[in-house]
């Protein structure tokens, strides 16, 4: 398992269509990606999750990557810390 945390910088992405192309990343990367904030534990692939967490600029959120193999999950997580950068 890998894990990271992540500072929101930019809510202005979390919507629709950024949260589609990162339910599509996560999918594609064959690993269980979740996101936890304040105890709440949502499933990255499920664009609803993300918009039910109302995240805000400043919020600290976990994200978690569980994949058949080490090699999956570098993988996963280097797309994933990348789409939150880039969008987040």
């Amino acid at each position: 398992m890998i894990s990271f945390e992540y500072t929101i910088k930019n809510i202005n992405n979390i919507h629709a269509r950024p949260l589609t192309e990162l339910a599509e990343i996560v999918k594609q990367s064959k690993c269980d990606i979740m996101i936890e904030k304040d105890s709440l534990i949502k499933d990255l692939t499920k664009i609803i999750s993300m918009i039910q967490l109302k995240l805000k600029i400043s919020d600290k959120v976990e994200i978690s990557i569980i994949g058949a193999n080490e090699e999956l999950e570098k993988s996963a997580y280097q797309k994933v810390e990348k789409f939150f950068n880039d969008n987040f």
